[in-house]
């Protein structure tokens, strides 16, 4: 039950009479910003726009705001007749020619050339490429549009209403019946003659044609038969219009007239139509139906879900709050400022002055009517009207704010002080349970689990037949209460609308960009809830899984409802109150107004650092075909870009997403701002992405558009490939000339130390024949030949001459290197002759491993001598109680070749310190040798280490000679 029911059945039939129910338009007019009232012609383009041909000039509207196109921006004049669409361009026609809109919103204008006046053009239409064009005084034309001519065809009919095309032929509605062309030549459909046409539409093979005289033909193309199928003998129709539903619209300057299968509906202005006088009948691509007026602008028909009933209807008042039918069919209504009536079964309506206030809410009791106001309670038992009041009554207080029914004879009267109860059988006011002074103002009520609950201003009351009474309190005033399917609470408030889940109040939020959501009413409908606010009618699932919103273009007269003014007809029909009149919707055939078409949008404008760039450039970004990219430069990287979302249905429930990849992280939250903005976007690529939605979840195609922000020179792969490029060649010249400088200073000290070295094997040389050996040498000769012994003197001599030759051979060798296998003959040559020179005080071996390749590799002349003669003087020749042993040892190893050369003579500690007493001369030979090493090493890469000269010890300690180690890389050697 209700606090507010307005009335159980009110049908149009009910108020035909005295009661006319309206339809619901939208006027467009030049405050809308239409550029003139007179409207011939509309069209629609493929971007959704809808197109407007007045006598003033073209209008483009986008379903909230219309741009103007004149004489100015290039259209032969401003006075237009006929639109049409051909292949994305927008033809115009106007009484002296005709202007072609490019998709680009550039103009093309083509006069006619002859001196006559080319008339009213009324129609354009296509065969094989070539265009034709129809006149209304003039006849048919062609168009040569490379030429830029019209060409008249000879011997078409004068007046031409309106043309179609169909599998190669055009039809003509003439003013002296039908005709086709076929683009030589043109024909009449016989038993059309005698009747002026004025309109063509087209369903399939069967082409319908509208006339003056009131009537509507069919003509088979197949069968060539044409027939009556509905007349009217107070109507000239000017044109027709088949529809979606296959109902066919009629257009006059006395209305319209709507015919469907089983019913015909004559909309005039006394329907709510603005005016009678209509030029043009429009569906557009969302199944909106469009009327180009006489006078009073663009007018889109809203459907027939909503229609409405106010003071023109003959209603006393636009302010019904409440209204009610009882068991006779009297229907009871309250206004706000009019007070109550009765409106009886003829129409009659009767003022009841019994009532003197306003009455919020009529309840139909079955044998009485029971009247809640602000003056007190009104009962009316179909005989005379009772008041109680509060002196007298029982009442505690005048102001009633609510009445609802407990069980079959009894109510609950709600005042301002507390609740009473009310006998319907007795008709007395009793006090009820003491509890019941508790619940003060309540307005509306609801049972759940058996639990009666009721709205207060300031919260819930809930109580049971036990009376125990509870409260949930709210901080804003509660208008209404609604149990849905599934036995949750929806609560109305002053501040929105709240659920009860799970014994918790959701706020559940109907518009995200109202500041103030004023919840009037709760409807429950099948599985959906009805929700009456300031801002029209929101329908919402119980599953909280579809919203939609009821506005202006959905139908309603007013946005605002009136508090608790709603009632369900029959399950099927919404009835409730607004601001401007009374609004019933047919809730079977709501599904009309959403329709599934997408949304479309369009970039209209880009602004960079605060300048527009030119709309034909903007233009081009729309070509989805094109992958156009926008281009900046670093300065200029601050962009503002501006879209259109086109919904004719209800452009006010658009909301925009949009998303910039590569910079933002998410979609922006929809909203109806229209424009995105971004300022200091950094070098890079970017894909801007937009998206816009119809208020119930249908979203369009996304539109794409790619951005490049180009870096400042500095911060490009070019640059840094030439300040690379600069770079590595300052640090090679740098480097080169650093490598020179060295090489030079290496060269030079290469220089010296080929020098040194050069006088160490000059010193070398000379070592290897030092003094005493030659002076001990040629002792030695003399001395076997004065024994005679001239054998022993001659093999002495020739190995002496021997040694001596291979030493002078050796210091003709520039790199000073010599194979080893010369080496170790040099060495067998002295070692012999040191045996022969000390009679034999030592031995020697000289030991080569067999994979020592000894002819092949070479080691610095001479160096292993003065080791040998070492020792020789110092480590042999002092031992007197053995003979000496000497033993050279080349081996191969990993990465080396390895010579060893060992005595056992008294020990390198036991030599040093006879030098160290002055008995022995320092060794210059070994001196000058390894000094060879160093400056073979610091001169070369290649590598020669020597190890020792050791002291060798037995296992008892003892002093057993001495051995010194060589070690030459193999690279050297080779």
């Amino acid at each position: 039950m209700k606090l507010l029911i307005i009335f159980s059945l009110l049908i149009f039939g009910c108020f035909q009479f005295s009661f006319a129910q309206k339809f619901s338009f939208i006027q467009y007019n030049t405050n809308k910003g239409l550029p003139q009232s007179q409207i011939n012609s509309i069209t629609q383009d493929y971007k959704g726009y809808i197109w407007v041909g007045t006598y003033g000039g073209l209008a483009r509207f986008d379903g909230n705001n219309f741009t103007n196109f004149g004489r100015n921006s290039g259209l032969l004049n401003n006075r237009i007749t006929k639109l049409k669409m051909i292949n994305e361009e927008l033809f115009i026609g106007h009484p002296q020619g005709i202007s072609i809109k490019s998709p680009n919103n550039t103009f093309q204008s083509i006069p006619h050339q002859q001196d006559s006046v080319l008339n009213d053009i009324s129609g354009f239409s296509v065969i094989d490429s070539t265009i034709y064009i129809s006149t209304n005084g003039g006849g048919l034309y062609e168009l040569d549009r490379e030429n830029e001519k019209i060409i008249s065809i000879p011997k078409s009919p004068s007046r031409i209403r309106d043309i179609i095309e169909h599998k190669g032929l055009i039809y003509l509605a003439t003013r002296t019946g039908l005709h086709t062309f076929d683009g030589n030549e043109i024909k009449s459909i016989e038993n059309s003659e005698n009747y002026s046409f004025s309109g063509l539409e087209r369903k399939g093979n069967v082409i319908y044609a509208s006339s003056f005289n009131g009537i509507i033909f069919k003509f088979n193309v197949n069968d060539l038969i044409i027939e009556e199928t509905f007349s009217n003998d107070f109507l000239m129709f000017r044109n027709i219009l088949s529809d979606h539903k296959d109902h066919f619209w009629l257009n006059s300057r006395n209305g319209i007239l709507l015919v469907k299968e089983n019913d015909t509906i004559e909309i005039t202005e006394s329907k709510g139509l603005p005016t009678n006088d209509i030029y043009e009948i429009f569906e557009d691509d969302e199944d909106n139906i469009w009327l180009g007026t006489n006078g009073k602008g663009l007018i889109r028909f809203t459907d027939e879900v909503f229609t409405y009933y106010n003071k023109s209807s003959g209603l006393p008042s636009d302010l019904i709050i409440s209204l009610e039918m009882d068991k006779y069919g009297n229907k009871w209504i309250s206004t706000i400022d009019q007070g109550v009536f009765r409106i009886d079964n003829k129409g009659d309506i009767h003022k009841i002055n019994f009532i003197p206030s306003a009455v919020w809410q009529i309840v139909n009791a079955d044998n009485m009517i029971i009247f809640a106001s602000n003056f007190g309670l009104f009962v009316y038992d179909y005989k005379k009207f009772r008041s109680y009041y509060k002196e007298e009554d029982n009442l505690p207080s005048n102001r009633i704010k609510g009445v609802y029914e407990l069980n079959d004879s009894t109510y609950i009267i709600s005042t301002t002080e507390g609740s009473v109860l009310f006998d319907k059988n007795s008709k007395e006011i009793r006090q009820g349970d003491p509890l019941l002074k508790v619940i003060r103002g309540v307005r509306d009520f609801d049972t759940k689990n058996d639990r009666i609950y009721a709205a207060a201003p300031n919260g819930i009351f809930s109580f049971g037949d036990d009376f125990v009474i509870k409260k949930d309190y709210f901080d804003s005033g509660i208008n209404c209460i609604e149990k849905d399917q599934s036995e949750q609470l929806w609560i109305g408030t002053e501040n929105g609308l709240y659920i009860k889940r799970n014994g918790k109040y959701i706020r559940h939020i109907l518009d995200k960009e109202k500041d103030l959501e004023f919840v009037n009413f709760l409807q429950k409908y099948d599985t959906l809830m009805f929700v009456g606010t300031n801002n029209g009618l929101y329908e919402i699932g119980v599953s909280m899984k579809h919203k939609y919103h009821y506005g202006i273009t959905s139908g309603l007269i007013d946005l605002e409802t009136n508090l608790n003014s709603n009632y369900l007809e029959k399950n099927r029909y919404l009835w409730f109150g607004t601001a401007s009149g009374l609004m019933r919707m047919d809730l079977e055939n709501r599904n009309s107004l959403m329709k599934k078409a997408l949304p479309k949008i369009q970039l209209t404008g880009i602004s960079i650092n605060n300048e527009k760039i030119n709309s034909k450039q903007t233009e081009h970004f729309n070509d989805r075909s094109k992958d156009l990219a926008l281009s900046m430069s670093y300065k200029n990287n601050n962009i503002t870009l501006n879209f259109d979302g086109i919904y004719m249905t209800n452009p006010s429930s658009l909301r925009y997403s949009y998303f910039l990849e590569g910079f933002s992280s998410k979609w922006s939250p929809p909203s109806k701002n229209s424009t995105a903005s971004y300022t200091n976007l950094p070098a890079g690529e970017y894909l801007f992405k937009i998206q816009v939605n119809n208020g119930s979840e249908i979203k369009s195609e996304e539109f794409h558009l790619p951005i490049i922000v180009f870096p400042p020179f500095y911060n490009t792969w070019w640059f840094y490939l030439i300040i690379t490029i600069i770079v590595t060649i300052i640090i090679y010249t740098i480097d080169k000339m650093r490598r020179k400088k060295l090489e030079n200073k290496n060269y030079q000290v290469k220089l010296e130390f080929q020098n040194k070295l050069s006088k160490f094997e000059q010193q070398s040389l000379n070592a290897s024949m030092n003094r005493h050996f030659i002076f001990n040498a040629l002792n030695s000769i003399q001395y076997y030949i004065n024994s005679s012994d001239n054998k022993s003197a001659n093999k002495y001599l020739s190995r002496f001459a021997k040694l001596i030759r291979k030493n002078l051979d050796s210091s003709y060798h520039e790199d000073g290197m010599v194979a080893l296998s010369e080496e170790v003959e040099r060495l067998k040559l002295y070692l012999e002759l040191e045996t022969m020179r000390f009679n034999n005080r030592f031995t020697y071996s000289i030991n080569v491993e067999e994979a020592v390749e000894a002819d092949v590799l070479k080691v610095p002349g001479m160096f292993l001598q003065p080791f040998v003669e070492n020792s020789i003087i110092h480590g042999i020749l002092p031992v007197k109680d053995r003979i000496g042993e000497i033993s050279i040892n080349i081996s191969e190893h990993f990465d080396h070749i390895r010579i060893e050369i060992k005595d056992n003579g008294i020990g390198i500690e036991n030599s040093l310190k006879i030098k160290d007493e002055g008995h022995e001369h320092q060794s210059q030979g070994m001196m000058i040798a390894k000094g060879r090493i160093e400056l073979l090493q610091k001169i070369s890469a290649r590598s020669i280490e020597m190890v020792g000269p050791h002291q060798i010890k037995e296992n008892n300690r003892l002093v057993n000679g001495t051995v010194v180690t060589f070690k030459i890389m193999k690279q050297y050697l080779e």
